[in-house]
């Protein structure tokens, strides 16, 4: 006999408490495919055009970024900003000098056009970085913008969503956007073995604020806390043992923050993750997304359903290229009851997909994946 039908926020929490609800919860990422088909990632219009959807809804931190940010006016007191934009045939070349009363520091990036060969929203890619010495750091904070003691920017989501889903304000790690671009990252990776002071007072600068924006959305009452740690994964480059040395204990600091609030804690790597998942685990996390499957990622998901499934909810796993877009509505139908035979027994699966549906998606395999979501998720 089927289940009486939950709300999607009954149904996320249930599957988060790893209880059965009345079907999986069905929450792929969707922000590229929405740019490219609508131009337009609002939740209205996320909520228009996706009514099959799980609502699990991220919104932005706190305070601006400035160190990964490509804009040309900074409201900084005491810092004089000069930007220069020059054009470089297929892409922007920007240049920036921050003038502070600890010194001057100044970056160089390259920002390519969206909508092109680099898809619909290409990332940044920076050829000078702000932090060059530990000398740096002191003027790196006059460019930080301050944190709002409290911060209920996710508020009005709440209210438009309303038992859609769940709103999570995005908190970034200290690498996320942050240390990793101020310094970049195959810089910080030498900068370990080579100068650990220079190491250390980048990543504990930027540690430290994550965690005052995260406690400035859980002062605001957020529920939830979409932790983005792409930048620790092993894909990136970081080894096993470092990644258990220094951001295992970031991460459980995180964790132990929004467990203090009574909040969950959903960690976000789209990497590998198959020798990273145990300790991200251990770290406490109440969610694990996007557990990417060969051959983009090495996530087995039966693998991770008997060894942490019982501690984590798996969210995820769907691949986006060799599934969704380049694939047929049989494999994408075959690749989801494959997956639900596997993780949905006992609760403590959220499906999705390995990233966001990309442009160029066709329909006709989107429909079979939200078809056989339905269909494969149902619990008897």
């Amino acid at each position: 006999m089927p289940r009486a039908e939950m709300t999607s926020r009954e149904r996320i929490l249930a599957a988060i408490r790893h209880e059965e609800p009345d079907r999986v919860p069905i929450s792929p990422r969707v922000g590229a495919w929405m740019v490219a088909e609508y131009g337009d990632t609002s939740l209205a219009k996320q909520m228009e055009v996706l009514p099959l959807m799980d609502f699990m809804f991220i919104t932005g931190e706190p305070a601006a970024n400035y160190v990964y940010g490509t804009q040309t006016e900074y409201d900084l007191p005491d810092v004089d900003a000069e930007v220069t934009r020059r054009d470089a045939g297929d892409c922007y070349i920007l240049e920036r000098t921050f003038r502070t009363p600890a010194g001057s520091i100044s970056d160089i990036t390259r920002v390519p056009p969206p909508g092109r060969e680099y898809g619909v929203s290409p990332n940044p890619v920076k050829s000078e970085h702000l932090v060059k010495s530990l000398d740096d750091l002191p003027a790196l904070e006059y460019i930080l913008p301050p944190i709002p003691a409290s911060y209920d920017a996710h508020r009005p989501y709440e209210e438009m969503l309303g038992d859609r889903g769940i709103v999570m304000p995005c908190i970034r790690s200290a690498l996320d956007h942050n240390a990793g671009d101020a310094r970049g990252m195959e810089n910080l990776m030498v900068d370990y073995y080579t100068d650990r002071a220079l190491f250390d007072g980048v990543m504990d600068l930027f540690h430290q604020r994550s965690l005052a924006k995260a406690k400035a959305c859980l002062e605001a009452g957020a529920g939830f806390i979409f932790g983005s740690w792409y930048y620790n994964s092993l894909s990136s480059g970081w080894s096993p043992a470092i990644f258990e040395e220094v951001f295992v204990p970031q991460i459980r600091e995180h964790v132990a923050l929004a467990h203090s609030y009574g909040a969950i804690y959903d960690y976000y790597d789209d990497g590998v993750l198959a020798k990273s998942m145990g300790l991200i685990a251990s770290a406490g996390v109440d969610v694990l997304e996007t557990c990417t499957p060969p051959p983009v990622g090495d996530f087995d998901l039966a693998e991770a359903k008997r060894t942490i499934g019982d501690r984590v909810t798996l969210k995820g796993y769907v691949d986006l290229l060799y599934v969704l877009k380049h694939g047929t509505p049989e494999l994408v139908e075959r690749t989801v009851r494959e997956a639900m035979e596997i993780a949905k027994p006992g609760g403590g699966f959220i499906i999705g997909s390995s990233d966001s549906f990309r442009e160029g998606t066709p329909r006709e395999n989107l429909d079979a994946y939200w078809r056989a979501c339905v269909e494969y998720g149902r619990y008897d």
